[in-house]
Order: structure tokens, then sequence, then C-alpha cells
């Protein structure tokens, strides 16, 4: 039997969070809005869409293309069996059920011309997701059930300022304005320094750092 550090040095980061099931112990599994959710996000040259069928080919390009898309890709190491268009039909019809159904949010970041992916968008619950991890009681005090973690990446040639911080900037203001959140946190790897950069660029702060023997890598959370 591995230990549990063994285990998690084992396995790699995929970068994404699978949303937990019902009954699993750790609250809501769902985000719970009176309003409809907001469907877009526009830039000044370039646009926010939700993970669907219509897009599907220009976000499997870039999971190919970028290294620094995470899961490499479906939770797969950059070592094993490759990710295909199949994989990718699956991820995404798994993305539109989630949007549906509230689950959790995947979009897509798009030139205004919707012909290239320039990276993607997260959001899932927050508490489930320390509650998993065994966040000490303090983080959890006074979250609200609808807070979300927000998870991202942009393609290799996006991730530097001004263009990285610019949409994140415009991303966490329209949360925060238009999104019914009791809070948002963008996860990111410390380690990530372009990323780190990039939150801080966009007048966001470093809340809290957690850190478990059962988490495959410790994370940084920002938010204002």
């Amino acid at each position: 039997m591995l230990t549990q550090l063994q285990q998690r040095q084992a396995r790699p980061d995929s970068g994404f969070y699978q949303p937990p099931s019902p009954g699993t112990g750790v609250g809501s599994t769902r985000f719970h809005f009176q309003q409809p959710v907001p469907s877009t996000l526009k830039g000044h040259d370039w646009l926010l869409q939700p993970l669907q069928m219509g897009n599907a080919a220009l976000t499997y390009e870039a999971y190919l293309t970028n290294p620094d898309a995470p899961m490499h890709h479906n939770g797969r190491h950059v070592t094993d069996q490759p990710y295909t268009w199949r994989d990718h039909m699956e991820r995404v019809e798994r993305a539109e059920q989630e949007h549906c159904s509230h689950k959790q949010f995947s979009f897509a970041v798009l030139t205004t011309a919707q012909d290239k992916c320039l990276g993607c968008v997260h959001l899932t619950l927050l508490r489930p997701f320390l509650i998993r991890y065994q966040a000490p009681d303090h983080l959890l005090t006074g979250l609200g059930e609808n807070s979300a973690m927000i998870l991202f990446w942009f393609c290799r040639s996006y991730r530097e300022q001004p263009f990285s911080d610019q949409i994140l900037q415009a991303l966490h203001q329209w949360l925060t304005q238009e999104w019914e959140l009791d809070d948002c946190l963008f996860r990111v790897h410390p380690a990530d320094v372009t990323a780190v950069h990039a939150l801080q660029a966009a007048g966001l702060q470093r809340r809290f750092w957690l850190d478990a023997p059962i988490m495959p890598t410790p994370y940084d959370f920002y938010g204002d």
C-alpha cells in the first residue's frame, strides 16, 4: 500500500477538479441561482463563450497544441495515451450537461472572430473542494454555498501581460457583478509565476494557501 505522501507524489496535477457526486457529505453539489446564468463576456479582442459542440474543434486544437492546458487531458499525464477527438467530445458533452444542471460552468476564451481558442475558464463550487481536502474550519466560516472556485488557463502565446491580467480583471468584475455568487476565488499553483503575476496585476490578492497530504499539489487562492 502506498502512503498518502507517495500517492500524492505519484499522481500528476490534472489542473481540473471533478465535482463530487450527491451524497458525498460535502454539502451542496450545484450552484443555486434565482436568475438565468450570464451567457457571454466580451472584451476588446476576445470573448468568453460556454464550452459546447459549436466551439469544440477550436478548444480541441488549443488543448493539443498548448502544454499549459491542464489535464493533458481528461486527467491524463503527457506520457499516457493521446487525448483523442472522442475524448474531447465526451468532455464537451459533460460540460454542457454540467452547465445546464448548474453543477459546473466551463467557458472557452475565443477571438472575437471566433476562429481560435485562447484558453478556458472553469467555475465550480468552492466549499465542496475545501471540505474534501480537509481545509481548516476558519476557511469555511462565513463562506456561502454559492461561492465559486475559478480555474483558468491561456494558450502560451497569450499568457503574458497585458492580455492575461486584462481578461482576469474583466472576468472577476463580471463574476462579482453579474453572477449570484457569495464569493469567487481564483485557484492557482504557487509555482505558476506567470499566472500569479497576472492575478496580482488584475488587482487580486492572495486570500489563503491550502495544502494537505491528500491533495495532489498545494494551491493559492486569489480574490478581492
